[in-house]
């Protein structure tokens, strides 16, 4: 029974977690730097000067708020949403305390051709963090507030970088958050990446992203509960 009365605790605190996320997309733009590159479904559908993008989000901490992960093109200028990027992965409404986010899941987006470079990661932060900064954040639930840390970190110079080329197609590869606070790459499986991959078959492939093995993914993502990550300090 008492079993049973912790998980149910532990149950409410994350949705009560999940509730305090702002849902409406108008704040979320507001709160979330950098803009969201548009879906492309196939080849013939990008804009002049575009190339294809195929990118992964996962994470093996439970997330209580969306994961945003922030690319910033080669040049330009982290407050200008033209040159940050922002691709996010966010848990299931109906994961009832279990991570649903370990999984691969590819998407295909098109972006201006240009160098992009892995800036940051983070959970309700209003800024990309400088390198190894976290965010804090407030969170509200029934008129009780606190300021807790979120998974979040910022990255420099070294961090993996991936290029785009007018007309081609970047396998950009998956970003896994860690345990460890850390985005770390691998490459996307190829029964994973097959499908979407297809529909830009006809595409020049770009050359493959270029990380440091510092960057590359270390361990296999194991699925975490809210249980496990409870409290965690970041």
């Amino acid at each position: 029974m008492r079993r049973t009365g912790t998980r149910l605790a532990a149950l409410l605190l994350a949705l009560a977690a999940l509730c305090a996320v702002p849902l409406a997309p108008a704040r979320a733009a507001a709160n979330d730097p950098g803009r969201v590159p548009e879906k492309v479904s196939r080849a013939s559908a990008l804009d002049p000067g575009h190339g294809a993008v195929i990118v992964s989000v996962r994470s093996e901490l439970f997330l209580l708020a969306e994961l945003n992960v922030w690319f910033l093109r080669e040049g330009g200028d982290i407050a200008n949403e033209a040159d940050l990027i922002r691709v996010s992965r966010k848990e299931s409404s109906l994961s009832m305390g279990g991570n649903s986010t370990t999984k691969y899941k590819p998407l295909a987006v098109q972006l201006p051709a240009g160098r992009y470079r892995l800036v940051g990661h983070g959970a309700k932060c209003e800024k990309v963090p400088a390198p190894n900064e976290r965010c804090l954040a407030d969170v509200k639930f029934a008129g009780i507030g606190e300021t807790v840390s979120f998974p979040s970190r910022g990255y420099d110079e070294g961090s993996p970088v991936f290029e785009v080329r007018e007309g081609e197609l970047t396998v950009a590869g998956d970003f896994g958050l860690t345990a460890r606070n850390t985005l770390e790459w691998s490459e996307i499986p190829p029964e994973k990446l097959g499908k979407i991959a297809r529909k830009f078959a006809s595409l020049p492939r770009a050359p493959a992203p270029e990380v440091a093995e510092d960057y590359r993914l270390k361990y296999p993502l194991r699925p975490r509960s809210y249980n496990d990550d409870r409290g965690r300090r970041y």
